[in-house]
């Protein structure tokens, strides 16, 4: 969102370019849409801090109706929450008498974004009708892509208070007996009080604008004073008469310039800065060598609560200040060793709780007392709290409490450094969730959100002492935990204890839900060599192994080297896959295989099977890049480009006419939301006949789906398409679940065909299906028929159709057409 310009330094302002929306400056402006944790990078997060924790109220109004309000407008407005303001007019908090104004002013402005008006006083209302005088400044923006303002308030009452406070305090400076003057870094007169007109006799008109050692007559230099200690004695000259002036000369470094107090007097310095600090509204006490405070000004006296009759006198040791960076009080060691010290954080425990203090100390010099040490304090509880926020908000996970993954690897950099015995171990836990995405997908985010909580609850309850836990992103955690002996045996065992506490069931509302979790475990030992970074990818490459061999129910994967090589191959593969599907995908095309009736070998069908030629890898199996694509977005991009392809080959050759086309659909595609539009936009621009599809689903993906694929099975079926059981046998189905979806045809897996001339049992099974299935009314296809034999046995059970390389290899469409008979007034339906 633009911001435009300046105003009397007050707002600066400058377009963030990694953060679509943001502006980065003392006033931000809001994101166009909401900005979640869950969604939005850690810097857009710290702008929408940095604008909640805007003093200033900010408004965004659209339309004349306010869209967005900031915390301090909410407290402006005197509402309990910000609903309260959005939708309401603009107007209802102006004054009548300022409307018009107002209106003129967003005329001058004119359309252009990033257009702002100059800073003007308005009488503002609040939600209860009172009144307070604001200087407004209205910045064109744009909200949610249409034109809005932004509307920064500042509350003047409070700048005027701070304004008379200057006055004042400028009033006391001016009424001091000594010089008081301030110069800026080239030595110029910015100020100058009328003692220093009476001790030099000059007038501040005249003095200010001129160099500093020409209206003091002397080669006074503040920046080897402050380097000396802060106090010299020099030999200054009346600027009138060049009377000489023995002075006693206090130089402080004010940022851009300094501070000088001269004193002609050999009053004791304690007595010479006491007007002087006693008009500061920061906080400064001097502290003599032993701890004794000398003097406090009244902000010291409020801030560290001392009674006002205890100074001089009261220890600075009784004050309940403490300083955690530091093994010394830093006053302490300035006391000690004469050297200044700048900015040391201190923690004062208070009556009202705790504050945090930025304190700095230097020496002075009070002759006859001797040293002391002069503090000044600064209340930085807001910032401090604020900046510990960030720091927990940048190692720790919003959403579960735990280590994000940079929390996680500076913890897991610990332990690596902490190994100093041959025996210490270091064991990294990469835990992933398996088909966390159909929670999510089935139940919605916020139920997912609920779930990761829980998980990251149980793994706290079972973790052992010493452990760290992270999450590294989406349904992956980590556990870090150092070992020593019997490493191998521990690290077993907290594996299944993980198993244990996942398998309990997630009470979810009125259902609940039981998940299983995949986990990889890499070691380090003293000297191993490698990063933390290292060490967490070696981890999660036994992760990913572990999900490739989920069915080997072993409790987790320990990482090998060679598995490093496995995984750059799929990385390869999965890279050179994505690029294939989004140029035109080159090098994929598509192979058929014919389905036959199993009395006259007739082909009925055809299934689309996809094949990919890569560049330099050659023929890739889809036993290769099928599970790789399973594990990502790309079977989404693969299912549609199947059935986008297939359906448009297919009515494309006219012999196909009397046939149905089976394509296979993954388990992560039955919960796409997307995939009904999918199919009928498939359906549609191939101009194919809905009934003359047939999506293949196998079974143990059915098994493993979440409770919504029975309804998006029926909607397929809604659609005319027909639904296929395929590898049917080898998952956890029975035929009386199959009964209660909507399946007309039922494929058996190939390892019944493959045992029919060797096992009888296999034989009867495979007719049992069969007999079952048509008293459902399910249609049979008996896949794998490799051999003559085969094809009888599967004839003779009665199987309706068979499928495999007895009949036909997988081809091109245009070789099949040579095996359909052109008869097709008898042949059946697939």
């Amino acid at each position: 969102m633009p911001v435009g310009g300046t105003s009397d330094g007050e707002v600066a302002s400058g377009v963030v370019d990694d953060v679509p929306g943001a502006v980065l400056g003392d006033v931000v402006a809001p994101a166009a849409a909401p900005m979640t944790p869950s969604a939005v990078s850690p810097v857009a997060e710290r702008y929408r801090l940095l604008l909640e924790l805007s003093p200033d109220p900010i408004v965004v109004h659209q339309n004349g109706l306010v869209v967005y309000v900031n915390s301090a407008a909410v407290r402006f407005g005197r509402v309990e929450t910000r609903e309260d303001l959005l939708g309401l007019p603009i107007t209802d908090f102006v004054h009548p008498d300022s409307l018009p104004r107002m209106l003129e002013r967003f005329t001058d402005m004119g359309d252009e974004p990033g257009a702002a008006t100059m800073p003007e006083e308005v009488l503002m209302r609040n939600a209860t009708g009172e009144t307070r005088p604001m200087e407004v400044t209205s910045v064109r923006t744009i909200w949610e892509d249409a034109p809005a303002y932004q509307v920064i308030l500042r509350d003047v009452a409070a700048i005027r208070a701070a304004e008379t406070a200057l006055r004042h305090q400028a009033a006391l400076i001016d009424h001091v007996s000594d010089a008081v003057v301030s110069v800026d870094r080239d030595l110029h007169v910015r100020s100058w009080n009328r003692g220093a007109s009476r001790m030099y006799g000059l007038s501040a008109l005249d003095a200010i604008g001129r160099s500093l050692r020409t209206v003091v007559g002397a080669g006074t230099d503040p920046s080897a004073i402050v380097a000396m200690g802060g106090v010299v004695d020099e030999l200054h000259h009346r600027y009138d008469n060049g009377r000489s002036l023995l002075t006693r000369v206090s130089a402080t470094a004010m940022g851009d310039g300094y501070l000088l107090v001269c004193a002609a007097t050999r009053r004791p310095l304690i007595e010479r800065l006491g007007a002087i600090l006693m008009s500061l509204h920061q906080a400064v006490i001097v502290v003599r060598e032993g701890g004794r405070i000398e003097l406090a000004n009244p902000a010291a006296v409020a801030m560290l609560e001392l009674h006002p009759t205890a100074v001089p006198g009261v220890d600075i040791d009784s004050l309940a200040l403490d300083f955690p960076d530091d093994v010394e009080s830093p006053i302490a060691g300035c006391l000690r060793t004469g050297l200044p010290v700048a900015d040391r954080t201190a923690k004062l425990t208070t009556r009202d709780g705790r504050r945090w203090l930025s304190c700095s100390a230097r020496i002075i010099d009070d002759d006859a007392n001797g040293a002391a040490a002069l503090v000044s304090i600064v209340d930085i509880t807001d910032r401090h709290e604020r900046t510990s926020q960030l720091a927990w908000e940048a190692n720790h996970d919003h959403l579960t409490g735990l280590l994000n993954r940079g929390g996680t690897l500076r913890r897991l950099a610990r332990e690596l450094d902490g190994m100093a015995a041959p025996d210490d171990r270091v064991a990294v836990y990469y835990l992933d969730l398996d088909n966390f995405k159909l929670v999510n997908d089935s139940l919605g985010h916020s139920v997912g959100d609920e779930v990761l909580q829980t998980i990251a609850r149980r793994l706290d309850a079972i973790t052992p002492a010493g452990s760290a836990i992270g999450r590294i992103g989406g349904d992956e955690f980590v556990i870090v935990t150092p070992l020593s002996d019997d490493f191998a045996d521990r690290i077993e065992a907290q594996s299944q204890a993980v198993h244990a506490a996942m398998g309990a069931a997630i009470a979810l509302g009125t259902r609940s839900e039981r998940l299983t979790i995949s986990i990889g475990v890499a070691v380090a030992g003293l000297g191993d060599g490698r990063s933390p970074t290292d060490l967490l990818r070696d981890a999660d490459i036994a992760l990913y192994q572990a999900k490739l061999e989920s069915s080997s129910r072993t409790p987790y994967v320990h990482f090998r080297v060679e598995q490093r090589e496995d995984l750059q191959r799929r990385q390869s593969i999965e890279q050179d896959l994505r690029e294939a599907l989004h140029s035109g995908a080159r090098g994929l095309f598509m192979e058929y295989q014919p389905i036959v009736a199993t009395g006259d070998h007739r082909v009925v069908a055809v299934e689309a099977l996809l094949r990919w030629d890569h560049p330099t890898l050659g023929r890739v199996s889809p036993t290769e890049f099928i599970p790789i694509a399973e594990m990502t977005d790309l079977i989404d991009l693969i299912g549609d480009h199947v059935v986008r392809t297939a359906t448009t080959e297919f009515t494309a050759a006219p012999w196909t006419s009397g046939l149905t086309l089976c394509v296979n659909m993954s388990r992560r595609e039955l919960t796409d939301r997307r995939l009904l539009s999918r199919l009928t936009a498939a359906i549609e621009e191939s101009g194919m006949d809905p009934g003359r599809l047939c999506v293949e689903i196998t079974e143990s993906a059915l098994a493993e789906g979440d409770s919504r694929a029975p309804v998006t099975l029926a909607a397929i079926r809604e659609l005319g398409i027909q639904v296929a059981i395929d590898d049917f046998g080898t998952g956890a189905s029975s035929l009386n679940q199959l009964y209660r979806l909507p399946i007309s045809i039922l494929k058996t897996a190939k390892p019944f065909v493959d045992a029919l001339d060797e096992s009888v049992e296999a034989r009867a099974i495979l007719s049992s299906i069969v007999a079952m299935a048509h008293t459902t009314g399910m249609r049979v296809v008996a896949e794998g028929v490799e051999t003559s034999s085969q094809a009888a046995k599967v004839s003779g059970v009665d199987c309706d159709f068979a499928q495999g390389y007895y009949y036909a290899t997988p081809t091109s469409l245009d070789a099949i057409a040579p095996l359909v008979t052109r008869d097709d007034t008898d042949r059946p339906t697939h």
